[in-house]
C-alpha cells in the first residue's frame, strides 16, 4: 500500500460560473469582464477530485494571492 503522502488530489478553487454563447465569448478583447454569478463576499467552493469538500474565501497576503479555508462541505441529505 503506497504511503499516504504520496496520494495525488486535483483541487479546484471554483470562484463563480458564467454561460454566454461562443460568439460573445470569441468577441471578448482582453481586459474585458465576465460577471461570474456570485457577490465577493459569498465563499468559493473547493473541490477535491471534483468533490465539494470545503468553502473559503480569497486572501492577499503581499504578493500573493490564497484562499482560506472557512468551512466544510455539507452533508448531502
Amino acid at each position: 500500500m503506497a504511503p499516504v503522502d504520496k496520494i495525488e488530489v486535483e483541487l479546484t478553487m471554483l470562484i463563480g460560473q458564467a454561460a454566454l454563447p461562443l460568439c460573445q465569448l470569441l468577441r471578448k478583447g482582453r481586459g474585458a469582464v465576465i460577471p461570474l454569478g456570485r457577490g465577493d463576499s459569498e465563499p468559493l467552493e473547493i473541490l477535491a477530485n471534483g468533490r465539494k469538500i470545503a468553502e473559503g474565501r480569497v486572501v492577499l497576503r503581499g504578493e500573493e494571492i490564497g484562499v482560506e479555508l472557512i468551512g466544510e462541505a455539507k452533508a448531502a441529505a
